[in-house]
Order: structure tokens, then sequence, then C-alpha cells
């Protein structure tokens, strides 16, 4: 396998959200997550860039177009 796993605060800090935040979405299956035990959620780097980037606008929220 080989490859990284992010933790919750590291992936909090990518989209500067709190952790909190990151483990709630988590629990509700909004982000792409790796369960590791009962507790514990880490984050393929690849897929939480992925998951921005689907979710990144071009204009500013709340604007008409």
């Amino acid at each position: 396998m080989g490859e990284s796993l992010l933790t919750a605060v590291q992936v909090a800090e990518m989209p500067a959200v709190p952790k909190t935040r990151v483990w709630s979405m988590s629990r509700r299956g909004e982000i792409p997550t790796v369960r590791i035990g009962a507790r514990e959620v880490c984050c393929r780097p690849e897929d939480i860039e992925k998951w921005i980037a689907r979710r990144t606008t071009s204009r500013p929220r709340g604007t008409q177009s």
C-alpha cells in the first residue's frame, strides 16, 4: 500500500475548517475517509484534494449569475 494518510487534524487544515467539523462530516459520509479502528478516521490526500476541487466555484457564494 505505502500511501500516506492524513489525520482529521491535517484534513481540517486543508480547507481551513475546525477538526470537529471534519469528524462530523466524516460521520455523515460527506467526505471520503478511511476508518482506522472505532474512533479514528484518516483520509487519502488525493481524495481530499479531489473533494475540495469538486466543491470549488468560480464566483463568490451568494452572488447571482
